[in-house]
């Protein structure tokens, strides 16, 4: 991770159009990858529950707060083995969860009722057809990305889509952004 060059191309405080905006990007992949990467930032019993039924094999660490006694940079679980009392698991939240589900319709919309109102990314991988306004074409698919980022705090949205590239590619972030009704919002950034 952080090797791609990633552009915001739309933001919206309506979750539902900012997933439809990210997944019209997807269907322009000429082959996309068999695994979504999912992360999230989770506070409630409920939301460790959902996410651990979601994402079994998914790995649950201790989540820093500066507000919270529970951190423990040791403490992880894999999904399926989380604390079997909601007691027990309210004492080492928050907690930080990322793992890999098949994409699809199904699975991302448990991903957004499980999150919440929490911190949370999407993030799918898949080989971009060829087009000429696109400099940074590629048949490996490492660095061709597009990114959910949910629940932010920006002054325009608080969901943020991006696209990622092996290398910079503005003209092309730009075509994508014009893709889908959206436009470049900054700078590149490295990527996740």
């Amino acid at each position: 991770m952080g090797s791609s060059r990633a552009y915001a191309v739309y933001r919206a405080d309506d979750t539902a159009e900012a997933c439809r905006r990210a997944r019209l990007l997807c269907a322009r992949m000429q082959r996309l990858d068999g695994e979504v990467w999912l992360c999230a930032r989770l506070h409630t019993v409920e939301e460790a529950r959902a996410m651990g039924e979601l994402l079994p094999a998914g790995l649950f660490e201790s989540s820093y707060d500066p507000d919270s006694d529970a951190y423990d940079p040791d403490l992880w679980y894999p999904g399926s083995d989380l604390p079997a009392h909601d007691r027990e698991l309210a004492a080492v939240l928050p907690l930080t969860v990322d793992g890999y589900a098949a994409p699809g319709p199904a699975v991302e919309e448990s991903f957004l009722r499980a999150l919440g109102d929490g911190a949370g990314t999407m993030l799918w991988r898949g080989v971009r057809e060829e087009r000429p306004e696109i400099a940074d074409q590629s048949e490996d698919s490492t660095n061709q990305r597009v990114e959910l980022d949910l629940n932010e705090e920006h002054p325009d949205g608080r969901h943020t889509v991006h696209v990622h590239f092996r290398y910079e590619d503005p003209a092309g972030a730009a075509h994508l952004a014009a893709a889908i009704g959206g436009a470049v919002l900054g700078p590149v950034q490295v990527g996740r």
